[in-house]
């Protein structure tokens, strides 16, 4: 069989110059994707600098925060949609070129009001590039099971979990020398690179219109893994906060060194990453998401008893770890339990249960940080850690054995 035939109904006519780039792809995505995790943590470090700029207080600089979160709750799905209807590479780099210019727009901005707007438009921006990028992965990329190849997932999964716990060690430094501006600012540099990528790895696939609903059915294996990163991320961005938070308000810590203080939980989130892989591998899925959570709860526990900086490091470890082996695990189960016409869309409800946990986190935040301490926080973290422990055993991690006979086209 030959490689155009081998190509029908999923690839257009350059396909040669497609399997040329294919090794870039997962690159290219990778790098577009990460505009969101990043620009989701890193406005944590700014928030102080914010709120002292603008003279509001900390209930309402935190809706920079929240309103990113509910942004991204919404919008995803959405997103998926016009990227299966549409063509998932002309919606991937609409996001990078708003994201760019939402970057200065953010940077000028006159009054705190202004500000917020512009941030919801970035967080829009944000949401378009991962459920499109994901769409052309599985189309170009078909793997077992329905989901692409692990070193794939694993490539993006690493972009994902580092750019989100490298936002507070990034946004520190940028704060600390240039103002809170410059967190907006290097969305500009990033966004044009991840634009050339994109042009010249990322092919045009062919768009399937044979789904016809807005927001198709899906599986109830696959909304039960969207429920899990929920829980699962409403304890990472907890500790993304209240971590930075409370090291320069309670300990007096300089902003570039509470960033700092989370970078345990950055370099493991991509270290481990292809150890999640092999884990997989060898033991099963199931194992990588116990194990995860085991991890989870064990870092919760310890956040009651923070005091020495020491033990902030130990806790961002053990996060770090989970974070690589829970966004692994359940990245590739998205695959697993989605309908292969509506990836863009599947990947847009799994973006946004990421932030139906962050956005939980941070409204949180305003209740639970007493200014002296995190107790409010680890107490909340450990229980929802026991929950995602509970679900981590109960959680589907094969696909059905009626949509695996059937194909990736049958229904739910």
């Amino acid at each position: 069989m030959n490689r155009a035939t081998r190509g029908v109904g999923h690839r257009d006519s350059g396909y040669d110059r497609k399997v040329a780039h294919v090794g870039r792809l997962p690159a290219a995505v990778a790098l577009g994707s990460l505009f969101n995790p990043l620009n989701s943590s890193m406005i944590a470090v700014a928030l102080a600098h914010i709120e002292a700029e603008f003279h509001v207080g900390i209930a309402a600089v935190t809706w920079l925060a929240a309103g990113f979160y509910l942004t991204g709750i919404m919008v995803p799905p959405v997103m998926g949609t016009l990227a299966d209807r549409l063509g998932p590479r002309l919606v991937f780099c609409a996001g990078l070129v708003t994201m760019a210019v939402t970057g200065v727009l953010a940077a000028l901005a006159p009054s705190f009001p202004a500000l917020v707007v512009v941030r919801l438009l970035q967080a829009f921006a944000s949401c378009a590039t991962m459920p499109a990028g994901m769409a052309i992965v599985q189309a170009v990329m078909p793997g077992e099971d329905g989901r692409p190849p692990p070193r794939v997932i694993a490539t993006i999964s690493m972009a994902l979990t580092a750019g989100a716990a490298a936002g507070p060690v990034l946004g520190g430094f940028l704060v600390s020398f240039w103002g809170w501006q410059a967190i907006f600012l290097v969305n500009v540099p990033l966004a044009a690179v991840a634009l050339v990528a994109a042009l010249r790895w990322l092919p045009k696939v062919r768009v399937d219109g044979r789904s016809q609903a807005l927001l198709p059915r899906l599986r109830p294996q696959l909304l039960a893994t969207c429920g899990q990163f929920a829980l699962v991320n409403m304890v990472f961005y907890s500790a993304f906060f209240v971590v930075p938070l409370w090291a320069q308000r309670s300990a007096g810590v300089p902003a570039h060194i509470a960033g700092l203080l989370v970078l345990p939980m950055a370099g493991l989130a991509v270290v481990m990453t292809p150890v999640a892989v092999a884990l997989a591998a060898r033991a099963g899925m199931r194992t990588v998401l116990m194990a995860s959570a085991t991890l989870l709860l064990g870092g919760s526990c310890l956040l009651l008893g923070v005091g020495p900086v020491w033990l902030v490091l130990v806790v961002a470890a053990l996060l770090g770890v989970a974070s690589a082996l829970s966004q692994f695990g359940l990245n590739s189960l998205v695959f697993v339990h989605a309908d292969r016409r509506d990836t863009g869309v599947a990947v847009g409800f799994f973006q946004a249960s990421r932030y139906v946990g962050a956005a939980t986190a941070s409204s949180l935040l305003g209740v639970l940080f007493d200014g002296g301490g995190m107790a409010g926080s680890g107490w909340t973290m450990a229980a929802v850690s026991a929950v995602v422990l509970v679900a981590g055993s109960l959680l589907p991690v094969r696909r059905p054995v009626s949509a695996a006979s059937g194909g990736d086209r049958s229904d739910p």
